[in-house]
């Protein structure tokens, strides 16, 4: 029965102009999907503390021949708290994730679930096919995936998207996953298993913009760096490394050239340039080791990681019940 079930985790924050056109597209493909595949379909919206009305139009959407749930948090958590809800909710078969705003298109999923169905695939993902992002910010995310996936044993794919199907047994291995910050783009590689890549352009937003500003892509860029890497803190080691032995041959040269050869020690300004140089980069890796510092601190807090505000359900319809309200 798991193997015939499929939930479409869609997480919403500030949605409201896009939602019911959304929910349109992705119940006529649900209903594609029931008759392809025969399978039992279930639409799961996660309201991520949406201030625009979003959860009382969540509420409204209507069922066909797949049921609809609503989950809306009492605030904004973030959307990796709204993938955990989703994904705890789900209690047999696969699930998809995709995002609300219409760029990732719903019409890819009989070629998500062919791969998955088919070829055996346990993560099937969306990959860009071409970026059109600033060239500053392609650099950026180029040096993120390079830093991330440095000394790794498992590579994360650059490009991919959050658009991604899990197999039940990929499931479980992600539910098997207890940390409270969570990198989903690097838990669902680093659990393994057949993985196959689809590649697709983004479409336009529905309406309005994006939510993520370039602080909060670093934010989550730098959890996903102190989640899955620990480049950063042997850089400082190394470089501290690096500082040291030159210096130390430096001073060792200062202390003999002026007992052995009588020269005179050089003048305070150089001496003042290297403290006051070495004093900010101590304070640089001390901020390094501080961020690891405190992903410890909220791992071992144990605080929720959402807190759910209400929940709404909506059973499937019969096939004839569909067809009468459909007609």
């Amino acid at each position: 029965m798991s193997e015939n079930t499929l939930t479409l985790a869609v997480p919403v924050f500030n949605e409201s102009e896009s939602l019911e056109v959304f929910h349109q597209r992705l119940g006529k493909v649900a209903e594609q999907l029931v008759d392809q595949f025969a399978l039992n379909i279930e639409i799961l919206y996660v309201d991520d503390g949406s201030s625009d009305g979003s959860p009382t139009i969540m509420n409204q959407l209507s069922s066909g021949r797949f049921s609809v749930k609503t989950v809306c948090f009492s605030r904004n958590f973030g959307k990796e708290a709204a993938l955990v809800a989703a994904i705890e909710r789900c209690q047999k078969g696969a699930i998809v994730f995709l995002d609300s705003d219409g760029q990732h298109p719903p019409e890819m999923l009989p070629e998500f679930v062919r791969r998955w169905k088919d070829e055996g695939n346990d993560v099937v993902y969306a990959v860009h096919n071409k970026r059109q992002d600033h060239p500053i910010k392609q650099k950026l995310v180029g040096i993120f995936y390079r830093l991330i996936n440095a000394g790794s044993r498992f590579e994360i794919p650059a490009n991919a998207a959050d658009y991604k199907l899990l197999s039940p047994r990929a499931l479980e291995a992600l539910k098997a996953c207890q940390e409270r910050i969570r990198f989903f783009k690097g838990l669902s590689t680093w659990i393994g298993f057949k993985q196959s890549a689809i590649e697709y352009e983004p479409e336009e937003r529905i309406s309005g913009t994006t939510k993520w500003n370039f602080l909060k892509l670093l934010s989550l860029s730098s959890e996903g760096v102190i989640s899955f890497s620990t480049v950063p803190l042997r850089a400082t080691m190394f470089l501290g490394v690096a500082i040291a032995i030159p210096s130390s041959i430096y001073g060792f040269w200062i202390v003999l050239s002026s007992l052995l050869l009588g020269n005179n020690v050089p003048g305070y300004s150089s001496l003042f340039t290297a403290t006051v140089f070495l004093g900010g980069l101590q304070l640089i890796l001390l901020g390094v080791v501080g961020e690891y510092v405190g992903h410890m601190l909220r791992e071992i807090k144990q605080r929720p990681i959402y807190i759910v505000a209400e929940e709404h359900s909506q059973s499937a319809q019969t096939t004839e019940v569909a067809n009468a309200l459909g007609g």
